[in-house]
């Protein structure tokens, strides 16, 4: 047996072992007793859909204005579990609010709180620092009791407050009705004996020693942690924070901190030296000063790690870094150029680090070559993610990551060696690609360590759920629908996705019957070959969904295996969701069939666009001057011309034609139903980004010396944007999605049918308006929505957004309301519910809803996984999914500010006209005339270019900035953008979006008035893609 198997086996078994730690989140209402910022405070008012904000009032009767992100710790229903009838008696510590204002009154009068409730919350607050600091003793052998003796990486309130103050030991306090479980309740909490001041104390302490406990994330969505968890920092890591404050705190640094600030200063000393942009006409060979050759020791890692957290995890309100303080008064205030100021926060904050300190230590690390001067911020500030995207690999978020990368690369190389079920590829091919494979993703002895891997197997054990079967290390050698998948024969699968799609996972078909017209949705079908107790699940299961990023990409599983193994194309095997509709366009008969398919039609969005009917896409039937923007644009630009649809057509044949319209028409009758059923699309600007070369190479975690890209290399990369991304301005992408929403709708009701446990997405009908002008908003904003296309227009449905409900889920079928779908029964004429299904190759909810359904088909019940496992992972894996999607967004809107930043540099500079409206001509037509590209300094295949490598802070352009600049008379046309005014700040600042850029979002300085919905010619002041900060100003 293998290393890496035996690394498997220790993982599967410890995921088989594996109990799901309790979690206790509740809904804030009023009444609560809530700590924000620091502060203790009774809930008043929670948000409505006209006021998204909290208000809170604290003891001395002043309210606080707040959003959920500012509660650390929640008591429910405090306020009315006192018994403010009695009297008070006042004693010297009680502080009895003077006078309340007008608004507090109103304000505990319409929650039904009475005012005593404030004197109660002021001898809570004496009551809770009194008990710390009686317990003073106790509580500080928490970290080491539960560290070294309970061996354990993270505590709850409860567990740590049970063992201070009551004396017990163990995980959940066993009261009547839960013995011999290990499931703690809010009421075990209250029933436990221990008072609400106590739990209080215990949650103050924990989250004032941030030098030994980090508070996890709260659960998603409303709710926010009542018996919140905190994470044990690891004794190297106290050790380390206890090093740094001795080398960087008082009046003198210690030996290692003066040599590596003196290794900075000669690094800063260079970095500000050089022209911050450079002429390819101003460059000859040799010109350039060679940058330092600066070795660093181990102790100048440690002190770059706290650069990196200060940069990426700096400290706030809600987030106590105790390593942020350090770096910024023993480091950055002793170093030059600017670093030891003190800065200001601005304002227009878009990002954990778009401010003050954040971006110091940031620049910090540019300029010590720590980090590329185009290093995206926002994948490296994702390791504050509350643990959530630890699992992404080469970046050090965690220490297992790049193991688990390793092992899933292992498996994925026995799983390619193993039979290819239903493959008509020769077997030189197959032997050919496996054996490539191979070589690139070998696991040898040396890999593994001991220590790692049973950090690996205790990861997977606390956040993955094992299914109730036998761990199994072995791929299938048979299919096991071998004798009932249905063979499609030579029916065209048509597979439609963008040129850079990574998984080919999906595709559609139509097939004309005896019964009727058929429509069939086949998606890639992974668990053909993958058992789901097998290790290679388990860790799919702990990535949980793959993250694309413009510069690179984290698969959930090994890319290979979708590439060589997987992909629609690749693989034959798929699980074909089938339908006919009826006349009114609703669902009439379905059938889930794993399948065989083997013509398979790849083709991309845009070759299809020119086949299909126009006339249902949004804003054709329009005027010109009623479209937005982005809708005007697109359609311009998409549109068939003679010439691309006869190019067309000579590639494609009459069959395939026909089906594509057949399916367009087909899959337009279902949307249609669900438009009448209140369904509707929203008009949303949409852009893609992509950068060259892909992947783009990451940049050490420990450099032993400043960074610098091999001179084969292409630097900086080349950054290419595509401000036409809006799907529902194609109707290629709306006949794939209509499909998708099909096959999801027979998903649910084939799980509902059958009693499958399976999580259901759903979303609640719009919030009651609270006046007559907001049920005007709400009604003018429905009747805007367009007859033909669906879609709601993009003003009218910002007025909407107020009273929009987000997203849900459940165990059993819900309605929702944007997709216009009902919730659904198991009578056979009822296709109401709705799930995701689709997407088995980047969701592992989907996978494992495949082998669900499979289980079924194959033996008629579902063993695999229970309710509460299905709710377990959904909920961790949807977690990820908003994270994932956080980050994808703040990247891609670097790459694209960055964009700007450089057509703004470039203009600047005196480029051409041509260069600074056209973009630079690439080699790949693709891409060709769609971005600005600098790949590189001096003359190349692709013309003279420039580049700034001068990413201070923010770069602010007012009038002549020194030597890079020439003058206004040698510069072409300015760059000018057409900015969408959202929302007025004041009669001079408005927020919105760049709608020619794809809905890039932006501030405005304005010189003149204008009302939300107003289009105005803006030209760049402040662009730092660092920060995430574009300001532009009226023309």
């Amino acid at each position: 047996m293998s290393k890496a198997q035996a690394v498997g086996k220790a993982v599967a078994a410890a995921a088989a072992g594996a109990e799901a730690i309790p979690r206790i989140g509740v809904s804030i209402k009023v009444g609560d007793l809530a700590r924000i910022r620091s502060e203790p405070c009774i809930i008043v008012k929670v948000p409505s859909a006209e006021d998204q904000s909290f208000i809170s009032i604290g003891s001395s009767g002043h309210t606080i204005r707040h959003l959920q992100r500012d509660i650390s710790y929640v008591f429910p229903e405090w306020a009315h579990r006192k018994k403010p009838a009695e009297p008070v008696v006042p004693t010297t510590k009680t502080r009895t609010p003077v006078g309340l204002n007008a608004e507090s009154n109103a304000l505990l009068e319409s929650s039904n709180i009475p005012v005593t409730i404030l004197s109660h919350l002021s001898r809570f607050d004496d009551a809770v620092d009194q008990t710390i600091h009686d317990k003073t003793a106790k509580f500080s052998t928490v970290y080491k009791h539960f560290k070294t003796v309970e061996k354990q990486d993270s505590v709850s309130v409860f567990e740590v407050a049970k063992w201070v103050f009551l004396g017990l030991e163990g995980g959940a306090l066993l009261l009547s009705g839960n013995e011999g479980t290990n499931t703690t309740t809010i009421s075990d909490i209250l029933q436990s004996g221990l008072s609400p001041s106590e739990l209080y104390a215990t949650h103050v302490y924990l989250s004032r020693n941030t030098k030994l406990f980090i508070q996890d994330s709260a659960p998603t969505g409303k709710l926010v942690e009542f018996n919140a968890r905190f994470r044990l920092r690891d004794e190297g890591g106290v050790s380390e924070i206890l090093w740094l404050e001795r080398q960087a705190k008082g009046m003198r640094p210690g030996k290692e901190l003066t040599e590596f600030l003196e290794k900075a200063k000669v690094l800063i000393e260079w970095a500000a030296s050089h022209p911050s942009v450079e002429s390819s006409r101003q460059v000859t060979e040799g010109s350039q000063q060679s940058k330092p050759v600066i070795e660093f020791t181990q102790s100048d890692l440690v002190f770059i790690r706290a650069i990196k957290s200060a940069a990426f995890n700096p400290a706030s309100l809600t987030n106590p870094n105790p390593i942020t303080d350090l770096v910024n008064r023993g480091i950055l205030s002793r170093l030059p150029h600017g670093y030891s100021r003190k800065v200001l926060s601005r304002g227009f904050n878009m990002g954990p680090q778009a401010s003050g300190r954040g971006l110091d230590a940031f620049r910090l690390l540019k300029d010590l070559g720590v980090l590329t001067h185009w290093e995206n911020p926002a994948l490296l500030s994702a390791k504050t993610e509350g643990g959530s995207l630890d699992a992404i690999d080469g970046h050090s978020f965690s220490e297992w990551a790049d193991l688990a990368v390793v092992e899933s690369n292992g498996w994925a190389n026995e799983l390619l060696a193993s039979p290819t079920f239903y493959n008509e590829l020769t077997e030189i091919q197959d032997e050919q690609q496996v054996s490539l494979t191979k070589e690139k993703m070998t696991v040898t002895s040396e890999t593994l360590s001991q220590p790692t891997e049973s950090v690996l197997a205790k990861v997977i054990r606390d956040r993955t759920v094992f299914p109730h079967a036998e761990m199994q290390d072995t791929f299938p050698t048979r299919d096991a629908f071998e004798s009932t998948r249905r063979d499609f024969g030579d029916l065209p699968v048509y597979v439609i996705d963008s040129p850079t799609a990574q998984e080919l996972d999906d595709g559609i078909s139509v097939e004309e019957t005896s019964e009727g017209t058929w429509i069939h949705t086949h998606i890639a079908d992974p668990t053909a070959y993958l058992p789901p107790n097998h290790p290679l699940s388990s860790l799919a299961q702990l990535r949980g969904v793959s993250m694309y990023l413009p510069e690179r990409h984290y698969p959930m599983m090994p890319d290979v295996l979708s590439n060589a193994r997987f992909n629609l194309g690749k693989s034959h095997c798929a699980l074909t969701f089938s339908c006919r509709l009826g006349s009114d366009g609703e669902i009439a008969d379905y059938k889930v069939t794993p399948s065989i398919i083997k013509n398979v039609k790849i083709l991309h969005y845009r070759t299809v666009n020119q086949v299909l009917d126009w006339s249902t896409v949004f804003g054709v039937s329009l005027a010109p001057e009623a479209r937005s923007i982005w809708v005007s644009k697109a359609l311009t630009e998409h549109q068939p011309t003679t010439e691309t649809a006869k190019e067309t057509l000579s590639n494609l044949d009459e069959k395939s034609i026909s089906d594509l319209k057949k399916l367009q028409a087909l899959a337009y009758s279902h949307m249609k139903l669900r438009v009448s059923r209140g369904g509707f699309t929203s008009d949303q600007p949409d852009y893609g980004v992509k950068v060259v070369p892909y992947p783009l190479p990451i940049t050490p975690n420990s450099p032993s010396k400043a960074f610098e890209y091999e001179s084969t290399q292409q630097k900086p990369p080349l950054v290419l944007l595509d401000p036409n991304q809006s799907s529902h301005v194609e109707p290629s992408s709306n006949m794939v999605s209509e499909c998708m929403i099909i096959a999801n709708r027979i998903a649910s009701k084939f799980c509902t049918d059958r009693s499958i446990p399976a999580l259901y997405r759903g979303q609640e009908p719009l919030k009651s308006p609270e006046t007559t002008y907001q049920e005007g908003l709400i009604q003018q904003a429905l009747d805007s929505i367009d007859s033909v296309s669906g879609v709601m227009p993009y003003s009218t449905f910002r007025t909407l957004l107020p009273f929009y409900s987000p997203g849900s889920m459940s165990m059993t079928p819900v309605a929702h309301f944007s997709l216009g779908i009902r919730a659904g029964s198991t009578a056979p004429s009822d296709f109401g519910g709705y799930m995701k299904v689709t997407s088995p190759l980047r969701r592992f909810k989907d996978m494992m809803m495949h082998w669900l359904m499979k289980e079924h088909l194959l033996t008629g019940t579902t063993r695999l996984f229970d309710s509460q496992d299905v709710a377990a992972i959904s909920s961790r894996v949807y977690e990820i999914e908003k994270r994932t999607q956080r980050v994808s967004s703040a990247s891609s809107k670097f790459w694209a500010l960055e964009w700007i930043l450089r057509r703004e540099v470039l203009w600047r500079m005196g480029a051409s006209e041509k260069v600074v409206f056209s973009g630079v001509a690439l080699d790949d037509d693709k891409w060709k005339g769609v971005g600005i590209g600098m790949p590189g300094m001096g003359v190349g295949p692709r013309g003279p270019v420039v580049w700034s490598s001068d990413y201070r802070g923010s770069i602010e352009w007012s009038g002549d900035n020194g030597k890079w600049e020439v003058g206004l008379s040698q510069r072409c046309m300015q760059p000018t953008y057409r900015f969408v005014l959202e929302s007025v700040i004041t009669s001079t600042v408005a927020r919105g979006i760049l709608g020619d850029l794809g809905g890039i979002g932006a501030r405005i300085d304005l010189k003149t008035n204008h009302m939300v919905g107003d289009v105005i010619i803006c030209t760049v002041t402040t662009v730092d893609p660092a920060a995430g900060v574009l300001i532009v100003k009226e023309q």
